[in-house]
């Protein structure tokens, strides 16, 4: 019989990371300066995020490893640029504490 392989999912993971995230992430922090009166706050910044970087394909690397396989900034614009309209045509309601429909 052959020697089984275990693969521990935290170690492995500890090895990669996506850079379309930090990519993202670089390009959020300049729509946030260029569109400041949007209406950022801690939830819509983190919906933003979060639709924008689903539209995207995921680009992995070994840590510390540079890729020429990039997105356009172009294309990440674009995403949050999509997912800012879609969280602004679906905001959160929030029911502030003391406030009751009661």
């Amino acid at each position: 019989m052959g020697e089984s392989r275990i693969v521990k999912l935290g170690e492995w993971s500890k090895e990669i990371t996506n850079v379309v995230e930090e990519d993202l992430r670089n390009e959020l922090k300049l729509i946030i300066q260029e569109e400041p009166n949007w209406g950022w706050d801690q939830i819509s910044l983190q919906d933003v995020f979060g639709c924008a970087i689903n539209q995207l394909p995921p680009v992995y690397i070994k840590k510390g490893e540079s890729s020429d396989l990039r997105l356009s900034k172009d294309e990440i614009r674009n995403a949050i640029f999509i997912a800012m309209k879609r969280v602004k045509q679906n905001p959160i309601i929030r029911i502030e504490e003391g406030d009751s429909e009661s």
